[in-house]
């Protein structure tokens, strides 16, 4: 039986500077069929020159140079539509390939067909070569070679809001289970700013049911200052990518349970958090507001305060909706989950009552409590029933006190007029309506 073909694919722009050491570690694979075919992004250094000198010592390599800069999005997209072979091994081009990791991963997924993709532990080394401190996420996810339970494992990337599996390098896959290269990169029509390489990974393992791993470091990431990765713009709009992937995930069966998705809501927030210059220096620190905004617009879906999604709308477009602004007009606290209880100490006036019983209606509260002073109880019975009467009829308490704030118990929350807060606690605050004085 022959061995099957593997499509090498490296997209570069301008990377003369590590090219011809990432091509030779493609060529010396000991799986040697292959064909290693390099999209060359216009490049004006060195580059073209590198790659005639390759195709020359090697007829496996094949070069498309595009006239014009397509990108870098692009450009990965057109290597995997020109791609023959039965699997595909991205290589970054200024990453490197040990020797026998094509056919350690061939081999792992020629064994089991149920396996969507191979990876293997990574390293990372600047740009002399050398080993770079290993980071935890770089550390061995097992002891020895083996399988995964895909839909697990993209659940625990996603939870722990850390891409586990790597970058483009890392990773093997058959070329039969991305049928449409021009979905890369995007989830529900969102494209991602740095991300995509994981959004391919978790699609992948959205299929299931199996993903092989090894603990050989078999791929070497290679970080240097001109990466795309390093600049600070990818970087605030990358976390951006996060809220957009968990809402896609949903929709593809992951994180089917709701406290799953709040994991991996909140290791969102934690990683932005992680970042500290995210939020003070970084010119693109809007990205990062939008982030947690669009974090905040999915909890209040989750915990009931706006409706849950019909699925035919992403959560960008959620998020932006009248729904989600008019939840966003209270203090959060008083949104997510019913509280056992709302109190509210409205003066002694018939249109303060009325607004007051209004706002009584609206409050996500089982019990509901108007505290009068004890000397005006008589006054304010006849308006509490005039304005009950006036709309649809809820059930409220009348309880004399002096001091409403001692009837709130923990979780309850303080009615209260704008601008005439009278308790610390989480307040639903309303207009008072500007009535015409009665001549």
């Amino acid at each position: 039986m022959s061995a099957p073909l593997v499509s090498v694919l490296i997209p570069t722009y301008n990377g003369a500077a590590f090219l011809a050491e990432t091509l030779e570690s493609a060529r010396i694979q000991t799986h040697t069929e292959l064909e290693i075919l390099v999209g060359d992004d216009a490049s004006t250094d060195d580059t073209p020159a590198i790659l005639e000198r390759a195709a020359a010592a090697d007829p496996r390599i094949r070069v498309i140079r595009h006239a014009e800069n397509v990108g870098a999005f692009d450009n990965p997209i057109i290597l995997l539509e020109r791609a023959r072979g039965t699997y595909v091994k991205y290589l970054l081009h200024d990453d490197l390939l040990e020797p026998e990791c094509i056919a350690t991963l061939v081999s792992a997924m020629e064994a089991d067909p149920g396996a969507r993709l191979a990876f293997s532990r990574r390293t990372q080394i600047d740009d002399r070569g050398r080993g770079l401190p290993e980071e935890p996420h770089l550390t061995a996810l097992s002891d020895a070679p083996g399988t995964f339970d895909a839909i697990e494992f993209a659940d625990r990337n996603l939870e722990l809001g850390v891409n586990l599996i790597g970058e483009l390098t890392a990773v093997l896959f058959r070329r039969a289970d991305v049928p449409d290269p021009r979905s890369l990169w995007h989830v529900n029509g969102y494209r991602l700013a740095a991300n995509g390489d994981f959004a391919l990974w978790l699609s992948l393992l959205a299929q299931g049911p199996r993903a092989f791993y090894t603990p050989r470091a078999l791929s070497h990431f290679r970080r240097h200052r001109e990466q795309r990765s390093m600049n600070t713009r990818i970087r605030a709009y990358g976390l951006r990518d996060w809220p957009a992937l968990i809402d896609w995930a949903t929709g593809a069966g992951l994180l089917v349970r709701p406290d799953q998705e709040r994991r991996a809501l909140a290791a969102v927030v934690r990683n932005i958090g992680t970042q500290r210059d995210a939020l003070v220096t970084n010119p693109h620190s809007p990205a990062v507001l939008e982030t947690l905004y669009l974090v905040t617009a999915r909890l209040l879906e989750l915990g009931g305060a706006v409706s849950r999604p019909d699925g035919t709308r992403t959560l960008v477009e959620r998020a932006h909706g009248a729904e989600v602004r008019r939840a966003l007009a209270v203090e959060l606290d008083t949104l997510p989950w019913r509280a056992p209880g709302a109190v509210a100490a409205p003066a002694l006036d018939a249109g303060e009552i009325a607004d007051t019983i209004q706002a009584l209606r609206e409050v996500p509260a089982d019990r509901l409590v108007i505290a009068v002073a004890p000397v005006d109880v008589d006054a304010a019975v006849p308006l509490i029933e005039a304005a009950l009467s006036s709309g649809t009829d809820v059930d409220v308490d009348l309880v004399p006190c002096a001091e409403p704030a001692t009837l709130l118990k923990p979780g309850w929350m303080a009615v209260a007029p704008e601008g005439r807060a009278w308790a610390a606690e989480a307040q639903w605050v309303h207009r008072v309506a500007t009535r015409a004085p009665v001549p």
